[in-house]
């Protein structure tokens, strides 16, 4: 079993140098990152402009918006009693910073209640992904939308 400090620098590595790449550049990890009272354990953001070589990166610059992306690490929440205020301080981030979408992964080394499963399941938020990350059994639950569907492939770093 990983434990969630292990587990988070295997998340930080695939976004910043894994497959994540092929998702967003992210550039920025930031651990014990502070935004409106609320204390993520890490945080990484950066922009969705991809590289290449000289043609790639020249067409990318002229054609392609620069979307900024992030994903939020928090911690150990088993009945996610805390999320709404966690999700709204992420909502209230991406405004001020012009995020176009996040990630929000909850990491936890117990398992999580059926409630706090179903309710992400449920949530469908267009450009926010929620994970919640079972260190012990290994199971993600992700939300239903496009961008929660995607990240349960990135979140994965237990191989």
């Amino acid at each position: 079993m990983l434990g969630k400090r292990e587990y988070l620098l295997k998340l930080e590595y695939n976004l910043m140098l894994g497959g994540g790449r092929w998702v967003a550049d992210f550039k920025e990890s930031f651990w014990n990152f502070s935004f409106n009272e609320v204390i993520f354990e890490m945080m990484i953001c950066g922009g969705m402009r991809p590289k290449g070589f000289a043609l790639s990166r020249l067409a990318s610059t002229l054609l392609m918006p620069n979307y900024q992306a992030a994903c939020f690490a928090y911690p150990d929440d088993p009945g996610l009693k805390r999320l709404p205020g966690v999700l709204k301080a992420v909502q209230r981030y991406m405004k001020d910073k012009e995020i176009k979408w996040s990630w929000v992964v909850v990491p936890c080394e117990s398992a999580f209640s059926p409630q706090a499963r179903a309710s992400v399941e449920k949530n469908e938020v267009r450009d926010l992904g929620i994970a919640l990350v079972n260190l012990q059994t290994q199971e993600i639950t992700s939300s239903r939308s496009y961008i929660g569907r995607r990240m349960a492939r990135f979140v994965n770093t237990f191989k």
